[in-house]
């Protein structure tokens, strides 16, 4: 959802006096490192097999900034995609056209000195010129900055897994289907009125400033990558966003509310025939509005693929 920042990749400046280094540049995607990536792929990330209707669909649970490395599917996802006729994601982030309206929603609200200070010494600490930030809606531009700031742990945008998988399927020859469109998600993540805007604005640049974005993102990540489902599931405990009524209320307007939705049109791709490999951002995978428990009430059978489930206390005699 916030993979704006690749269309920003290059920008970033030389560190001005008092500016910390840097986040480091993405690696150039060289031929060595693609045959290097390919070779020492392994399996990382969500899948549940689910099944209908006498066939097979899967539902991966993604991220969307990544270390290179993990771009390259291992062996039972990339199985699974192979088996599937076509890739389902919350938006293609190779198709340009789709994800215009994501830039076109409406003018950024006039930011006060205040907050246009606070904004501007985040991006100078992360050597993005801020001109470049005005000119986008204020969520993608906390997202932007959001990304960046994701660099200096080895996590690019550039590398994210859902953009890795609309690639590998066209290469496999493989439709590409969205979820959602682009300006939807874009007023999901602005709010329905310019305070709310604002506010959501003001809380992601106190979590930049302060380190837990990084901090937060960085453990969704590691975690990702080791299939660790058990922080998955208990993100709300510690990602220091759901201490309030108001903070579980956004929660679930930026995640559980888009999930059934999400949960209808994939069972319709499924119901038309098609095995569909479903990828989207983890965090929709988790709690009782998630996506493996929103299928499983629509009637599908849902078995956890990765991480292999522990086998039960009977199997293990």
């Amino acid at each position: 959802m916030f993979l704006l920042l690749a269309a920003l990749a290059g920008c970033a400046t030389a560190p001005g006096k008092g500016v910390d280094a840097c986040p480091p540049e993405p690696p150039v995607a060289t031929q060595a490192f693609l045959r290097q990536g390919v070779r020492d792929a392994r399996d990382r990330g969500y899948l549940w097999r689910i099944e209908q209707d006498g066939h097979a669909s899967w539902l991966y649970g993604t991220l969307h900034v990544a270390a290179p490395a993990w771009a390259f599917p291992g062996p039972t996802v990339l199985r699974a995609l192979k088996a599937s006729d076509v890739l389902a994601v919350e938006l293609d982030m190779l198709d340009a056209k789709s994800l215009r309206p994501a830039l076109e929603d409406g003018a950024a609200p006039e930011l006060d000195d205040a907050r246009r200070a606070r904004r501007d010494a985040v991006a100078r600490n992360l050597c993005l010129p801020s001109p470049l930030l005005a000119a986008l809606p204020l969520a993608l531009q906390a997202s932007t900055l959001t990304l960046l700031d994701a660099r200096r742990d080895g996590l690019f945008a550039e590398f994210g897994i859902d953009a890795a998988l609309s690639g590998a399927a066209r290469a496999l020859g493989k439709r590409v289907r969205a979820l959602e469109r682009a300006g939807d998600q874009m007023r999901v993540l602005s709010g329905d009125s310019q305070a709310e805007t604002l506010r959501r604005f003001d809380e992601t640049l106190g979590a930049l400033e302060s380190g837990t974005a990084r901090a937060t993102i960085a453990r969704l990540a590691y975690a990702w990558a080791d299939s660790d489902l058990g922080t998955l599931a208990s993100y709300a405990d510690w990602c220091d966003c759901a201490g309030t009524p108001a903070e579980r209320a956004l929660l679930h307007t930026l995640l559980g509310a888009r999930n059934g939705p999400m949960a209808d049109r994939i069972a319709a791709l499924h119901a038309s025939g098609r095995k569909v490999f479903v990828a989207v951002g983890s965090l929709h995978m988790i709690g009782a509005d998630g996506l493996p428990a929103l299928l499983a009430a629509r009637g599908f059978t849902v078995t956890q693929v990765l991480p292999p489930p522990a086998p039960a206390a009977g199997e293990m005699l």
